[in-house]
C-alpha cells in the first residue's frame, strides 16, 4: 500500500476528507489507489507522466469521472476534463481548492450521508449517520459511553472515521469524558455541516 506523507497545509477537510468505504477510491494501474484529493495531488506530482496521462485524458476521462461521482465536486470535475496533461491537473486542482471553502459542500453531505454500516452501542442501540447519533446520545447511559471510550482504539471515534468519513469529529470525540460534552460536540459540528451542506 502506497503510504502519503501528512502536510499540514493540506489538513482543510476540503483536501484531506477521503471517500469511505476505501474500495469508492481511484485505483490507477500501478495499485496506489487515492482516496482524498490530497493524496490525488500527491499521486498527481509524483507518478510518472506515462502512468498519469492516460486517465487524464478523453474519451473517458476516468478522473474526471471519480472526481465527479466518488468526491462530489463537479466543478473540479469539469475544469480536470480540460487537461491532457498532469500538469494543467495539478494546477487545476490547485487553482479550484483555493477557491474553495475548507469545508466544501459535498465533504458535508457526505459526512452527513446515512451509513450502510450502522454502529451499534453495547445496549443495542443502532446509529447509521450523524443526525442519528445526536438524536441517540440523550438517551445513552454514561455507562454505555464510557464502555466505548475505554475500548481500543475508541470504537465510536473510529466509526466515525472509518465508516462516515468524518475524522474531524472522531478526533473531537476522543477528547471527550462525558455524554453531556458529547453532546455539545456533535450538535455544534451538525451545525457547521449543515449549514456547509446548504451552500449548494
Amino acid at each position: 500500500m502506497y503510504t502519503f506523507a501528512r502536510n499540514t497545509q493540506y489538513l482543510a477537510p476540503k483536501w484531506r476528507a477521503y471517500v469511505t468505504p476505501y474500495e469508492l477510491g481511484f485505483r490507477f494501474t500501478d495499485g496506489i489507489t487515492v482516496t482524498s484529493l490530497w493524496e490525488l495531488k500527491h499521486v498527481l506530482l509524483t507518478l510518472d507522466e506515462g502512468l498519469i496521462n492516460p486517465w487524464i485524458q478523453s474519451p473517458q476521462y476516468h478522473l474526471s469521472t471519480w472526481v465527479r461521482d466518488s468526491v462530489g465536486d463537479d466543478e473540479l470535475a469539469e475544469l480536470l476534463k480540460g487537461q491532457t496533461q498532469r500538469w494543467g491537473a495539478v494546477v487545476a486542482l490547485e487553482r479550484q481548492m483555493m477557491r474553495t471553502l475548507n469545508l466544501p459542500y459535498y465533504v458535508a453531505k457526505r459526512w452527513l450521508a446515512p451509513s450502510h454500516s450502522p454502529f451499534v452501542f453495547s445496549g443495542g442501540t443502532q446509529v447509521a449517520a450523524l443526525d442519528d447519533l445526536a438524536a441517540v446520545l440523550p438517551t445513552l447511559s454514561d455507562e454505555t459511553l464510557r464502555f466505548h471510550y475505554a475500548r481500543f482504539p475508541n470504537d465510536l471515534s473510529v466509526w466515525l472515521a472509518d465508516v462516515i468519513g468524518d475524522y474531524y469529529l472522531s478526533d473531537a470525540l476522543e477528547e471527550v469524558n462525558s455524554r453531556e460534552q458529547a453532546m455539545v460536540v456533535v450538535d455544534d459540528h451538525l451545525v457547521m455541516l449543515h449549514e456547509a451542506a446548504s451552500t449548494d
